[in-house]
């Protein structure tokens, strides 16, 4: 197994801490939307829902659109 370093140069340090931010909001905003589930209650969203929320989010927010789609 090959190991790397990375040693970004501060803009890029600046950008991988945000796309980090990044994807650590989309994932935890699943993560809530699934742990609010429970017996009685309608199903957690489903990927194609969670798409369309982003899609939505995005459009509302110029802090999320700003970021990478590869990234959310």
């Amino acid at each position: 197994m090959s190991r790397y370093r990375l040693q970004p140069s501060p803009t890029q340090e600046r950008a991988l801490l945000e796309h980090c931010g990044h994807a650590r909001f989309v994932w935890n905003l699943a993560v809530e939307q699934h742990a609010w589930w429970r017996p009685g209650r309608g199903s957690a969203p489903g990927l194609a829902e969670q798409y369309r929320q982003l899609t939505q989010a995005r459009a509302e927010f110029a802090w999320l659109r700003a970021g990478s789609v590869t990234v959310h």
